[in-house]
């Protein structure tokens, strides 16, 4: 008898699995995300008022929905800092006009570009905006030039 209960009870989990749904595979999608890449480098900060500087920068790779620069009194800027966008051009360089700054102060600057979501940052340049008294200078005498190891001006 016990043998019967169990054929039984094992031919009725049989009958049960058959009429539950079959499980459903998951399979791969075809089409995948690829990994974006972007280099992104800021080059020089130019034609520096005690209100307003421009930084040029370049960037290498796409897709780019968004570049420009980002730029704060503390080092490390992010674009949750104060940020100027650069015209949208096919070109992979870019020059952002950073306004409403504080004069004889010191900024940090970087480039950005954004892919989609994610935001990826250069390397970082540092000026010292203009007094107040002191006379508009012209983008001859104020290229900063950086030094690539430190990112400091000279």
């Amino acid at each position: 008898m016990k043998t019967f209960y169990q054929i039984s009870v094992l031919f009725s989990l049989m009958s049960f699995a058959m009429i539950l749904p079959a499980a459903t595979t998951i399979k791969p999608s075809s089409s995948f995300t690829q990994q974006v890449k972007l280099t992104v480098s800021a080059v020089r900060v130019t034609e520096i008022k005690s209100n307003q500087a421009r930084c040029s920068f370049t960037v290498q790779g796409s897709p780019i929905n968004e570049k420009g620069v980002c730029f704060s009194e503390q080092p490390t800027p992010t674009i949750s800092s104060k940020k100027s966008m650069a015209p949208g051009n096919p070109a992979n360089t870019g020059i952002s006009i950073m306004g409403g700054l504080k004069p004889a102060t010191t900024y940090y600057v970087r480039a950005y570009a954004k892919s989609g979501s994610v935001v990826f940052y250069g390397n970082e340049l540092n000026f010292k905006t203009a007094t107040a008294t002191d006379p508009p200078k012209n983008s001859q005498n104020t290229v900063q030039k950086v030094d690539p190891k430190t990112g400091g001006s000279n």
